[in-house]
């Protein structure tokens, strides 16, 4: 890849202000923009050529960097056929050569994927939904669960092709690349025919269907923090989409889907719930027994409840990151019976005379 000066495209000196090199691109813009010159594909190129100078030069991060490409690229300038000095940056995207160490800063400098070179090409991470039980999610622990994971096809080891059918690619003699060169300066790109295989067939691989990559359902073992919820996600690394020519698999991303609980509301890392409580307890007091994420518990119930009242339960709720846990609230509901026999209904009656009802 040739690009010329950028200095010498805005005509500034390299140690141009910024606010020299605004102007000149203001005057340049105006001169050449497609507006003025409709249909002139010349001006067209030039304006798009001036724009990307001053995105670069008018940004001082990106300057630096061009800087320094361009000072180390010196060596390497030639004078076109239009009189104008450029540079051979081809030099920098051999990683092997002197200035291999500038191959990403220029690939990010000047906004072009690098696919010149057949290179191992890390794989995809994955998000997987999973479903847990309320109380694992509240107390953590392991789980087993059953996840399609993507693996590289064991018929064509990740190819995609059929391998009993492939040849060698005529077009780069088997190397997956070609080579260009520029003087002593060397340019080597991916294969644009075999994708660097290196190998070409018209056939598809019989099992992947060219994909190169297989489904297969496997069983993991996950373990699960205390007080985990709907959104939490864990990481399994290398269990995410394979890697391209011996490069690590992806990571795999389980998203927690938390199962509703019948008894318990969840708020933060306390616990709600709703409790039966007979009359008779209610009026005269007594004991209830009560759920927990940890098994039943008797809970107090003082004379007089109210259906609504609520109990606080310290240190029942879910495990909190520093060791405490939060607390479950208990909101009673007095149940009434109902379908009185007619003895029962006479003392009701006699209770009735003599206890005021609540207003």
């Amino acid at each position: 890849m040739v690009k010329k000066d950028l200095y010498e495209i805005l005509g500034v000196s390299p140690d141009a202000s910024q606010e020299e090199i605004k102007k000149a691109y203001r005057r340049l813009a105006r001169k050449y923009h497609p507006d003025l010159h409709p249909g002139d594909k010349e001006a067209e190129e030039k304006f798009k050529e001036i724009q990307e100078a001053y995105e670069i030069l008018s940004n001082p991060e990106k300057r630096a960097e061009y800087d320094k490409l361009r000072q180390a690229a010196s060596a390497y300038s030639f004078t076109t056929p239009g009189g104008e000095r450029a540079y051979d940056f081809s030099i920098f995207m051999d990683e092997t050569g002197p200035f291999g160490g500038f191959a990403d800063i220029f690939a990010d400098l000047f906004g072009f994927e690098r696919d010149w070179e057949s290179r191992p090409e890390p794989g995809a991470d994955v998000l997987y939904r999973v479903e847990i039980p309320f109380e694992k999610a509240a107390l953590g622990g392991e789980v087993e669960i059953d996840v399609p994971l993507e693996k590289p096809c064991p018929t064509c080891h990740g190819q995609g092709f059929d391998l009993t059918s492939a040849t060698s690619c005529p077009h780069c003699g088997g190397l997956g690349k070609k080579e260009h060169r520029r003087g002593s300066v060397r340019m080597i790109e991916i294969c644009p025919y075999c994708r660097g295989t290196g190998k070409t067939t018209t056939k598809p691989c019989p099992t992947c269907r060219g994909t190169g990559t297989v489904t297969q359902t496997e069983r993991l073992r996950v373990k699960i923090p205390p007080g985990a919820e709907t959104g939490t996600r864990l990481r399994i690394p290398g269990k995410g989409m394979p890697g391209r020519k011996g490069a690590p698999a992806g990571d795999l991303y389980l998203e927690l889907v938390v199962k509703p609980d019948p008894r318990f509301e969840r708020k933060g890392y306390d616990l709600y719930l709703k409790q039966p409580i007979g009359l008779f307890t209610a009026v005269l007091g007594g004991q209830v027994e009560v759920p927990t994420l940890n098994g039943k518990v008797r809970m107090k119930v003082p004379p007089g409840t109210q259906c609504g009242q609520k109990f606080r339960l310290r240190g029942k709720g879910i495990p909190k990151p520093d060791g405490t846990r939060g607390d479950l609230y208990v909101e009673a509901m007095i149940t009434v019976p109902k379908n009185l026999s007619p003895e029962a209904r006479r003392k009701f009656e006699e209770l009735k005379k003599i206890i005021p009802e609540a207003s």
